[in-house]
Formats: structure tokens, sequence, C-alpha cells
């Protein structure tokens, strides 16, 4: 008797919804303000067709858990929590990266951005006006009335007019952290973005492989309700760090952090000399000591900016940044050795060269060294 197969066909229950806009919100400690941008952007998307996906940089605060609770009952609300990373460009990248939506919208989660404006930034973008549509705080006089500080305006007016001018650009706001874009557009620039600090537009625009048409429109910013800006003095550094990458880099191509971790071995250097000028010409201390106390404040100084800098997204904290700092000194003192030595071994063997020669060759070693070493097992990355 010949065996029957009986075959199953499953149908799902409902039409598969596809998702045509894909909202990317990064965020740091932003639980109080979830649950209202949520309801924000639910309130000026009528459409069905859009996802909001929250990337979380480990917030002490539960941003991710909230965020998790709001998804149960909402699948519009996706969560990317990330841990031992941190930088809004790279929480960006990771957003786009997995979102399923032909636009990507980059907002903030501090509702300092008005969601209002979202239909104009997506509609400019799907009927093809425009390769990016940005929102300008600078457009209106009022558009910059929910700057908390006058630092952060005065930062915000010289970040534009330096990235205009270093990059040949012409926009009010090339650092505005709330735009729309095609996905295909961006996931295209994403091998040759920088990913550093927060000037994920700026990025995108300067390193994008095709020229790209971006339109402005402007935005009031509103006042921060709650949280902290995170903004601060590094900011210019990162930008110096940018600039040179975007320059410099295309005929010398080394890693951002080796780049930060040099520049920063650089200005250690003066700070040993400004140090050892004080003790040594000013105080008249023994040179042994004068030099000694010099090398460890220095070593301090290029560990704690390295520490807050270089490696933003994996810092140290408490008993970890001590013993962070012991290693980086043990590291470095190897790195030292080596630097004498090599110098010296090529002065001695090729004495036609100038000296100039092999103490540059010394240290090259040693910063070459110092970085790779302390890189793997200091900050581990």
């Amino acid at each position: 008797m010949e065996k029957q197969i009986e075959t199953i066909s499953y149908e799902s229950p409902a039409k598969t919804l596809l998702i045509s806009v894909s909202i990317i919100v990064p965020t740091l400690d932003e639980k109080e303000n979830i649950e209202a941008l949520v309801a924000g952007v639910d309130k000026v998307l009528t459409e069905p067709d859009w996802e909001l996906i929250i990337v979380d940089d480990d917030s002490s605060d539960g941003t991710a858990d909230f965020v998790r609770h709001l998804s149960r009952s909402d699948r519009r609300l996706r969560l990317i929590s990330r841990h031992n990373r941190r930088g809004l460009s790279t929480a960006v990248v990771e957003g786009v990266l997995a979102a399923s939506g032909e636009i990507v919208v980059v907002m903030d989660g501090d509702l300092q951005h008005d969601e209002a404006l979202l239909p104009l930034l997506i509609e400019t973008i799907r009927a093809g006006d425009a390769d990016i549509a940005s929102a300008s705080r600078f457009l209106v006089p009022e558009g910059i009335s929910g700057l908390s500080s006058s630092n952060r305006l005065s930062m915000s007016r010289n970040g534009t007019g330096m990235a205009n001018r270093c990059f040949r650009l012409n926009l009010t706001d090339p650092l505005t952290g709330f735009f729309a874009i095609r996905r295909d557009i961006f996931v295209a620039a994403i091998p040759y973005l920088s990913e550093l600090g927060y000037k994920i537009l700026l990025d995108i625009v300067v390193s994008s492989p095709t020229r790209l048409k971006v339109v402005e429109m402007p935005f009031i910013l509103r006042t921060r309700m709650n949280g902290t800006s995170k903004l601060d003095g590094k900011v210019l550094f990162e930008f110096l760090l940018f600039f040179i990458d975007k320059t410099l880099g295309r005929y010398l191509p080394v890693p951002i952090h080796f780049l930060s971790f040099s520049i920063i071995g650089g200005l250690g250097v003066f700070v040993h000399m400004a140090i050892l000028a004080i003790l040594y010409s000013e105080l008249q201390a023994d040179f042994m000591l004068a030099q000694g106390a010099a090398t460890a404040v220095a070593l301090v100084f290029n560990f704690t900016l390295n520490n807050s800098i270089t490696y933003f997204d994996q810092r140290l904290h408490g008993w970890a940044f001590t013993r962070g700092l012991l290693l980086f000194a043990a590291l470095c003192s190897v790195g030292i050795v080596a630097n004498v030595s090599v110098a010296t071994i090529m002065h001695n063997r090729y004495e036609s060269l100038i000296y100039i020669v092999p103490a540059l060759c010394g240290i090259l070693i040693s910063v070459s060294w110092n970085f790779a070493a302390t890189n793997l097992l200091v900050w581990k990355k």
C-alpha cells in the first residue's frame, strides 16, 4: 500500500508590514525622555510603516530596560543595547545597519529635536528632492533658543564655521544631529567614515564616495527637559582629529586611535618640559628628582587624556583606572628602553647619519610599542 504524505501549508495570520522609515535614536541616560519621544513620533507619523530604533550605550539609569519594557507592547519600538562601546557616531552606524527602512532619520533622545519636522524630512527624501534633508538651528533667529549656554552656542557657531572653511561646504548647520537620508546612501559611506565624536552628518557629507545634495530646513531647538548635554571640551580635539583624518588620511592612512594617541603623546612632551623647567630652573631642584617628577606628571597626563578621548568608548573608572595607570606606566617604560636602545644602536652603527634620524626612529619605535601594547592590554581594544 502506497504511503500517503500529508502536506500542511502555513499562512501568516496577518499581512507582513513593510517598514519604509527607520528612526535612529542614540541614548545615554535618557530614560525619562523615552515615553514622551515615542508618543511624539506616534502623533506626527500617522502611517504605520515606521520603526523607532533606540541604540543605548549601557545607560546607568535603566534606559535599556525601560525601552525593552515598552517594546513588548509596541513592536515598532526596537532596542540595540551596547556594552563597552560608546559614542554617538558609532551608535548611529549600528542603528542604520540594523534598520529595515529605505529611509533613515537620525535624531537625539533628549526631546530637543521637534518630531513635528519628521514628515517634512521624510517626504523630502521620498520625493527625491535631496540625498540628505537636515534640520538647521541657524536658519531662523529663534532656532538656537534651546542651546543651554553661551559656551555651547559659541562651540556650535565656531564648529560650523570651521567645518565650512575646512571642507569647502556651504551649510548653515553641518553639525546638526537631526536629519533624514536614504539608507543605501548612508551604507555606501560607512567604509569611509571616521565614526569619531558627534559629527555624524558632517562625516557622511565629507566621506561619501559621491557628492550629496543636502537640503536644510529650519527648526527651533527645544529646551532640554531632562539629562545633561554630552558635549564637552574634547569636541575641539575630536574636530582636529577628524580634520587630519579627512585631509592627510588619504595620503597617510593610519588608525584614528593611533593618531589621537600620538598627538596626546606630543602634548605630553610639552607638559614634561614645562614641569622640568619649573622644578629644575625655577625651584633649583635636583635634576634627577625634577626629571622623575616631570616624567610622572607627563605619564599621568597622557594616560588621563587617552582614557578620556582616545578610548572614550572604553573609559576606565575607579579601581580599573588606577590599575590601568600602573599597567600603562609599566608598558611605556618598555617603550622608553626600546627608544633609547634603537636610537643608540643606529647612531653607533651609522655614524654618517645626522643624530636626528636615529632619534626619530627611536621615537617611532617607542610610540608604536606604547600604542599597540596599551591598546591591547590596558584598554583591551
